[in-house]
């Protein structure tokens, strides 16, 4: 398989992180899933327990069992609000503008999988430590709004949204691991509260860890 920093250095002027995601991340998860399933990656099972946002997972590479995009539109988006903007949708006549678009995380598990997940993924190319720790506490504040949609059920066309964990996938290809840094220097109390509190687990992996 082509180095990860090799293949990012020759796209580094596009927007990657979906096409990362394709190339590198959601092709072994089905592995995972299938051993603790007991099932060949390739199974309906299988299928059946894993989400993806990506159309390439789904319809190509027919890994997942459909998108894991909520049934209904919330109040709030999973970026940091403009309370400005927020006030000029809620109050005008056209009640839509007042919601936002359907949540769709990047991918999730579901049942039959023991436990059911749902996963924000961040690719750092770059940056100094700032921008670092600005990309992780976005990163888990909107793992933090994912886990805080309330359950629906199954249609047709969405699954149920019932997750018991979120989970932060991180991936630090920046030269200096400054993301590596922020997590590992973040204040232990709120490392802590991350899993005690909230349900969120925080991956930050290394450069070459893939």
């Amino acid at each position: 398989m082509q180095a990860v920093t090799e293949w990012i250095q020759e796209n580094r002027q596009a927007a990657i992180e979906w096409r990362f995601l394709d190339k590198f991340v959601l092709p072994k998860i089905p592995e995972y899933l299938g051993k603790a399933l007991d099932q060949p990656p390739t199974s309906e099972r299988t299928r059946q327990a894993f989400l993806a946002e990506s159309t390439e997972a789904k319809e190509k590479l027919r890994l997942t069992s459909g998108s894991p995009r909520s049934a209904k539109k919330y109040l709030f988006t999973k970026g940091w609000a403009n309370p400005r903007r927020v006030i000029e949708s809620w109050w005008d006549e056209d009640a839509k503008k007042g919601l936002t678009a359907q949540s769709c995380p990047d991918w999730a598990f579901r049942a039959p999988s023991t436990h059911t997940v749902v996963f924000e993924a961040k690719l750092f190319r770059d940056g100094g430590i700032e921008r670092a720790r600005s990309e992780l506490v976005s990163g888990i504040y909107q793992c933090f709004y994912y886990r805080a949609h309330p359950e629906t059920r199954e249609t047709e066309t969405h699954p149920a949204w019932k997750y018991d964990y979120a989970c932060l996938f991180a991936y630090d290809a920046s030269k200096n691991q400054t993301l590596v840094e922020a997590w590992e220097s973040l204040n232990k109390t709120v490392k802590a509260a991350c899993w005690d509190s909230a349900n969120i687990f925080v991956m930050v992996l290394p450069n070459r860890s893939l």
